[in-house]
């Protein structure tokens, strides 16, 4: 059996090499930092299908578009929804949502449905489910630069 040996990361040598506050503050900041741009990144348009899975409904496939506002301390934010019809933007309305920074999640609940995503990077899944627990619709959409 061969065995590797993996080099460890620089921060972990800085982190060995000193033990003092100034590391501890170091990696406070590197943490806080990285959490502000999860949350940061959610804000924008995003594009993309909303797919039925009720085919006798009045549920059709769209191409969509959605305007996400920054989230505010409480994870509060807006999705400006939009249908794409013959190339042009209709609102469709506007969802309240609440952002699950740590989780990458969004949940907007409605009177006849609640609406979930994960985010992932530039991706974003998502599902709009009935109140009675039937999947209505199916998202997929990426941010846009």
């Amino acid at each position: 059996m061969v065995r590797r040996t993996i080099p460890k990361p620089k921060l972990f040598h800085v982190c060995c090499v000193y033990r003092d506050m100034r590391v501890l503050t170091l990696s406070s900041i590197l943490f806080v930092g990285c959490s502000v741009v999860v949350a940061a990144g959610i804000a924008g348009i995003w594009t993309g299908e909303s797919i039925c899975t009720i085919k006798d409904s009045p549920c059709h496939d769209e191409q969509v578009i959605y305007r996400i506002s920054s989230p505010d301390a409480a994870g509060k934010l807006t999705i400006q929804a939009d249908k794409v019809v013959n190339g042009k933007p209709e609102a469709m309305g506007t969802l309240d949502c609440t952002f699950d920074e740590k989780a990458s999640k969004l949940a907007c609940p409605m009177k006849n449905g609640n609406w979930e995503f994960v985010v992932s990077g530039t991706k974003m899944t998502g599902s709009l489910k009935l109140s009675d627990g039937r999947l209505y619709r199916n998202v997929s959409v990426t941010k846009q630069d």
